[in-house]
């Protein structure tokens, strides 16, 4: 029976999520699509630092190299927006093994400011071919038409749930596959892995592809949701939100990605309210405290806490019982004496 409950809670899940399309007002359906590609982004990232153990504070350089795929596909080839989001993914796919060979090489700290240099002169080098690049000023991309009578929020929410629930049960899958055990035991020791027979460098190095085509691809679905694209919009902020998304979901889950989505879509509204620094200082903040009271995330304390409720009863159950009926001494013979 249990064999069969995953799969239609996950049914039921995206019917459930398909009929938000005629029932939410054109706003909200936009927010909802951000946390759609949000939650595709961060699986991607949790997969590298996650379940692989490699950090990088970079990632939102792949964000906007599938970005600018799609917008440069779109505005300057006339491409059709569909056919770019696998192209942008594979782009994204390519860079990150060019740029995961050398990284297996380097470890922690030193992999996170090489992955960090590259966030800070991506946005920089794409403003110095303003020919393809726009420039300063970015691209503008004509957002997709509403295909049956669906508006372009509905049509563009619509592909990415479907892309994002794809994702999401791919990498729940992969996790639990020969491929995810592998990531699991590079990042959890490479001597013993080595000698197991996993191909560690190997493994390390098809999982930062992996994780970047993911990232890519969402970049390549905030398109179709923005219609516009600029330098400006993948700075070192995006990489570090991210990072902070999937601290707070839950390092090494499945879940905390969602966690992490909706956090990352909606905090930065409310704070926004307070003061426009706000969101960074509450991304700072939530990163250090969850680092020292909660390095698990939320996903980590939830299955901490059931796994406590559950063991309390049993505890109880198998207490052996104590007797009341005669004292320890009772128990024990008397040594017999000869007359």
């Amino acid at each position: 029976m249990k064999r069969y409950q995953s799969p239609l809670l996950s049914t039921l899940v995206f019917v459930v999520l398909a009929v938000l399309t005629f029932n939410v007002q054109d706003y909200a359906l936009s927010q909802l699509t951000q946390v759609a590609l949000t939650v595709v982004a961060l699986l991607g990232l949790n997969l590298l630092i996650g379940y692989n153990g490699q950090t990088s504070l970079g990632h939102g350089a792949f964000y906007a190299i599938g970005a600018y795929t799609t917008a440069m596909l779109v505005s300057k080839a006339g491409m059709p927006h569909l056919w770019t989001i696998p192209i942008a993914a594979l782009v994204s796919f390519g860079v990150g093994i060019v740029l995961g060979i050398p990284a297996v090489r380097l470890r922690g700290f030193s992999l996170a400011l090489v992955t960090l240099a590259l966030a800070i002169a991506l946005p920089q080098l794409l403003k110095h071919f303003p020919e393809l690049t726009g420039g300063q000023l970015g691209i503008a991309v004509p957002r997709p038409d509403g295909v049956g009578g669906l508006t372009t929020d509905q049509w563009v929410y619509l592909v990415t749930i479907v892309v994002a629930f794809a994702v999401f049960l791919g990498v729940r899958n992969l996790t639990k596959s020969r491929t995810g055990l592998a990531m699991i035991s590079a990042r959890d020791n490479e001597a013993a892995a080595s000698a197991m027979g996993v191909p560690v460098a190997r493994t390390r190095v098809i999982t930062f592809a992996l994780s970047a085509g993911l990232t890519g691809l969402a970049g390549s679905l905030s398109v179709l949701l923005t219609g516009y694209v600029s330098p400006d919009s993948f700075g070192l902020f995006l990489s570090i939100n991210l990072v902070a998304a999937i601290v707070l979901g839950g390092l090494g889950t499945v879940g905390g990605a969602l966690i992490g989505a909706v956090y990352l879509t909606y905090m930065p509204l409310y704070a926004t309210t307070i003061s426009q620094a706000a969101p960074g200082i509450v991304n700072g903040v939530i990163i250090v405290l969850f680092m020292l009271f909660l390095p698990d995330g939320v996903v980590g304390f939830l299955r901490s806490s059931v796994r406590r409720f559950r063991r309390k009863p049993s505890r109880a159950r198998t207490a052996p019982p104590v007797s009341t009926s005669a004292s320890p001494r009772a128990a024990i013979p008397e040594k017999e004496t000869t007359p």
